[in-house]
């Protein structure tokens, strides 16, 4: 059996400076808070409330395995960041919480940054303190845990953030709540590949930066999966729901789907930026309009890419209540909103996407093709009392307006009668409602307070 440690090292906090501390020598040794407490001059104490106070920095190194004993508190100092290039086992049978040792302490949190290191984050809350996670070929694995209040002074990149490309990464079944920063996040340069579905972000970069609350940059031949998540806004006015970036250019032949999410309150619901190529599909996209300057977001789905080496599939969405439906704002990426010609086509889309009260200043704009190139859109319902091309070409902006634009090819229109309409708001909204304590389903969460989430009691606070 192998013997179990505890470690830690104590800082000088004079002046900034620290001294170096306990680092684990990589033979293979599994630490835990616990043993730690017991040996004298490691820097970790037992306080009497039962919780593990942490005065300082340490390091366990790769082969070695930091372990989460259930039920444990863990109480981090001001600055004090924990590196783990080896394993963190941080999985208890019933809980454990991880936060900040005093009301003005601001920790520096867990870096995770191993090559050969693997992350078991299970059923823990980390309050006031973030994790950043990368190495070559280590990925993380993150359930029915809470990232809530993280400072500034974790990462900027997110409450859960991916500094090195890594692959096989899953979050699932986690809440998001009030971050400084946004919940989820990785560099411009390393793209990761990720699944993060059935988890809730409430109120997420309340700092009101540019940052939306999944911040992701797309690359290589990694592929993400962002799916029936519930992306809930502050109303900020410069932070977005969900981004997906390849800013740097980078090779992409991953597959990045964003599927089944509902999308309130935010600046912009859904956004690529650069040579992406996603799927973006039967999401639920209401109100995300929260910009001061319609120029300068307010779109349910926005497309900047100058390279013009996007593919964009867009099927099935809900938009309504944005200052945009969809907008191309740059280039000529290939955008398939739907393409109903030829059912046998690789490129078929039955589009089936919605649009209601998509606009301002009086004027409705459904889609918005600022860029260069023909864009396909039929079979979707438009914001127009018939769908026909007379109608349908008041709700769109394309080359008709100016020579200099790209097409939008809009007919046939998807024919849909008024209670038909209604059954795929409905199908769209059917996986993503909140429910109050009485098992009531409502369109808005009963926050702050504790309300349901697919079957699951959250305090949001």
């Amino acid at each position: 059996m192998k013997k179990i440690y505890a470690f830690l090292f104590m800082a000088a906090v004079a002046a900034g400076a620290m001294a170096q501390g306990f680092v684990s020598d990589g033979a293979g040794n599994t630490y835990t808070f616990n043993a730690l407490s017991q040996i004298e001059g490691t820097g970790v104490t037992l306080q009497d409330d039962g919780s593990y106070l942490v005065a300082a920095d340490f390091t366990i190194s790769e082969g070695d395995v930091l372990q989460l004993d259930n039920n444990a508190t863990i109480k981090m100092a001001n600055g004090v960041r924990i590196t783990i290039d080896g394993d963190a086992d941080f999985a208890p049978a019933d809980t454990a919480v991880i936060t900040r040792d005093v009301e003005d302490s601001n920790p520096k949190g867990f870096w995770m940054l191993g090559d050969n290191g693997n992350a078991n984050l299970k059923n823990v809350t980390f309050e006031y303190v973030g994790v950043t996670f990368g190495g070559i070929n280590s990925s993380l694995h993150a359930d029915n845990c809470t990232f809530t209040l993280a400072t500034k002074s974790t990462s900027s990149s997110g409450a859960l953030s991916f500094n090195a490309s890594c692959d096989g990464n899953i979050v699932e079944n986690c809440r998001f709540i009030e971050n400084y920063y946004n919940a989820i996040g990785n560099g411009a340069t390393n793209p990761v590949g990720i699944i993060i579905r059935n988890c809730l972000f409430w109120h997420n970069t309340n700092s009101n930066r540019n940052k939306p609350q999944i911040n992701l940059t797309v690359g290589g031949d990694y592929d993400v999966l962002i799916a029936d998540n519930q992306i809930i806004g502050g109303q900020f006015t410069l932070s977005g729901g969900i981004a997906l970036s390849n800013m740097m250019g980078l090779a992409h032949s991953g597959t990045n789907i964003v599927e089944n999410n509902y999308i309130t309150d935010n600046r912009y619901g859904i956004t690529t930026i650069g040579g992406v190529d996603a799927i973006i599909r039967n999401n639920t996209m209401i109100d995300n309009h929260y910009e001061t300057n319609p120029n300068n977001g307010g779109s349910c789905i926005s497309i900047y890419d100058s390279s013009s080496s996007s593919n964009i599939y867009i099927e099935g969405n809900w938009m309504e209540g944005g200052f945009w439906g969809i907008t191309i704002v740059t280039g000529a990426p290939n955008v398939n909103v739907g393409k109903v010609e030829d059912h046998e086509a690789e490129d078929y889309n039955p589009g089936n996407n919605t649009f209601v009260n998509n606009g301002f200043d009086g004027a409705f704009y459904d889609l918005y093709n600022n860029g260069t190139g023909t864009v396909y859109a039929q079979g979707n319902t438009w914001n127009v009392e018939e769908q026909t091309q007379e109608n349908i070409e008041e709700v769109i902006y394309h080359q008709v307006d100016d020579p200099s634009k790209g097409l939008v090819i809009f007919m046939p229109a998807h024919q849909d009668d008024p209670v038909a309409v209604e059954e795929i708001m409905e199908a769209n909204h059917a996986d993503n409602l909140y429910y109050n304590l009485m098992g009531v389903p409502s369109e808005t969460p009963a926050a702050p307070g504790i309300y349901i989430h697919n079957g699951k009691k959250i305090l949001v606070k």
